[in-house]
């Protein structure tokens, strides 16, 4: 076993597929089959599971790939540390964030990792919450902002960041607040499942033995704005979509309180057990929690409290 044959295992298990991986490290799929055939006679256990619709990993294959980001990332760690001299952050990070958060984090925290750690690069994804957590669960991404995460300790370290408010976002409806029945007598454009919000509000309607006018959902949250920009219904959402100069265009759209109990999400960071000794994950973890609570005490992350 060598750190090659760790590293095109890597990669495929991220691809789930050996063609894909064979073309993403520019190498012959033959050759890379036979990389791995060579790993599994040496480990005396099959690592990867084979169908026409790709690969995924047996249970050792999740344990070896478990391995594989840990070593392979502590070797790039060590060469780092050597060239300068010093324990320093550096290599990839890679950082998940919900579409709706990132449209306030994701470039005060890019600014911020790059000016404080040159030396990192910083992949940010967008996904849903739910994937993105299991994602890190999974050891396939370093860290990830998720809601309502439960903890995993021997998977993922979660710090909880902020509680959350949802709002009814959509025209100006000349109110403050607004009451589950009056919720339930407008168009609503709701994001699909397994998102979030979307089981929130099923299970907030259900409690109060309401229904809702469903008139289109979507997993897509620039739909969902287009929607509610054009004047076709109402969401739900934190303000946080709200920022950024697309939202701030369109023109009489607005979040507006709820008047009932448990519109609101634990907003937390989730760290891989892979990521927990890595300098740069660390760096980067600490970066996203600063950023994050500079935001909410500045005032330029509303409808949000801080976690203690």
């Amino acid at each position: 076993m060598d750190l090659r044959q760790l590293k095109y295992f890597s990669r495929i298990v991220e691809l789930g597929n050996i063609t894909a991986a064979a073309e993403a490290l520019h190498i012959a799929q033959p050759s890379l089959s036979q990389h791995v055939a060579n790993l599994e006679a040496e480990l005396e256990v099959p690592l990867l599971i084979r169908s026409a619709g790709g690969v995924r990993p047996t249970d050792a294959g999740k344990l070896l790939y478990r391995h594989a980001k840990m070593v392979l990332r502590q070797v790039d760690e060590a060469r780092a540390a050597i060239r300068h001299g010093r324990d320093t952050p550096s290599g990839r990070v890679t950082l998940g964030m919900p579409t709706s958060t990132s449209r306030v984090l994701a470039l005060p925290v890019i600014d911020a990792v790059s000016k404080a750690f040159p030396e990192v690069v910083l992949e940010v994804i967008e996904g849903s919450s739910a994937s993105l957590a299991e994602a890190v669960a999974r050891q396939q991404i370093d860290m990830s902002v998720a809601m309502n995460v439960q903890p995993q300790r021997s998977r993922m370290k979660t710090t909880l960041l902020l509680t959350e408010d949802l709002l009814l976002v959509g025209p100006f409806l000349n109110k403050k607040t607004v009451t589950l029945q009056e919720m339930a007598d407008l168009p609503l454009v709701l994001p699909s499942f397994p998102n979030s919000i979307r089981l929130l509000i099923e299970s907030v309607f259900s409690e109060a033995e309401l229904d809702f006018n469903l008139l289109v959902e979507t997993s897509a949250l620039s739909i969902l704005m287009d929607l509610v920009c054009a004047g076709r219904g109402w969401t739900v959402l934190p303000s946080s979509v709200l920022a950024g100069p697309a939202a701030q265009s369109a023109g009489g759209i607005v979040g507006t309180r709820i008047a009932s109990e448990g519109f609101s999400r634990r907003v937390s960071l989730c760290l891989a057990a892979t990521a927990e000794k890595s300098v740069a994950c660390v760096a980067v973890h600490r970066a996203v929690i600063d950023v994050a609570r500079g935001l909410v005490q500045r005032g330029e992350w509303t409808g949000v409290r801080l976690a203690s």
